[in-house]
């Protein structure tokens, strides 16, 4: 997933995808199991990007519906059953993404809440105010955060 988010990056766009471990996964494995990813809330489900696929089925036969057509109503939609399968109906060897433009900047905010029902108002009033603007969200709570900091320094910041 990082080499392809580096590829096309060099040409201003995006990977709708991105997860904590897109150094070491790849894009056949993050559609077999639908990850959501860190950019979801902007971008969707990683399922809308897909245009089309190859696959190897499990008797050898290679089912190839790749396509860059955005709109396509000509049978069965076959490559929406491979997404999320889990690799029960084949391995997923490549596909074609709608790729986003790169966005021209990026802004970054954290916020303390002192709850979760807090969380998820802040969470509404950023949609609400800054729409497709925001690409992601993440929540930790104060045991995650304390927890990071003493795996770092162990308990001397108590």
């Amino acid at each position: 997933l990082q080499t392809l988010a580096d590829k096309v990056g060099e040409h201003g766009y995006t990977v709708p995808l991105d997860l904590g471990s897109r150094g070491s996964c790849f894009l056949g494995g993050n559609l077999a199991t639908h990850a959501g990813g860190l950019r979801v809330v902007r971008y969707g489900q990683l399922r809308a990007s897909v245009l089309g696929m190859r696959a190897v089925l499990p008797d050898g036969r290679i089912l190839d519906s790749r396509s860059t057509m955005r709109k396509d109503n000509t049978g069965y939609d076959l490559k929406q059953l491979f997404i999320g399968s889990e690799g029960t109906l084949g391995v997923i060897t490549d596909a074609c993404l709608l790729l986003p433009h790169t966005p021209l900047s990026v802004n970054t905010a954290l916020f303390g809440c002192p709850s979760f029902a807090n969380v998820v108002e802040c969470y509404r009033l950023a949609r609400q105010c800054l729409g497709e603007i925001v690409s992601a969200c993440e929540f930790m709570d104060s045991l995650c955060i304390s927890s990071g900091i003493n795996a770092e320094y162990g308990d001397c910041c108590q």
